[in-house]
């Protein structure tokens, strides 16, 4: 379940395709599947003419992906937790 998006957030801008593979560390063939599977949208900006996600959005796909991937366990504590 994603939160509804804010324009007031500060999370709340468009970052491109490129610079959203850095910000989540993930390929572009992820958030092409992201985006078709509808868990992320785009938006096509016309003056520079590209595609683009709004971080906030972006930011909580990828937080969900990785609880999923956790399983829901709490995070690890103590000096090993990685």
């Amino acid at each position: 379940m994603s939160t509804p998006l804010d324009p007031t957030d500060p999370l709340f801008r468009p970052v491109s395709i490129e610079e959203a593979m850095r910000i989540t560390g993930r390929s572009r063939r992820t958030l092409d599947r992201w985006i078709h599977d509808g868990r992320l949208r785009v938006v096509r900006l016309e003056n520079p003419p590209e595609d683009v996600v709004i971080e906030q959005q972006l930011v909580d796909v990828e937080k969900t992906t990785r609880d999923a991937r956790r399983g829901g366990r709490p995070p690890k504590a103590g000096p090993f937790a990685a």
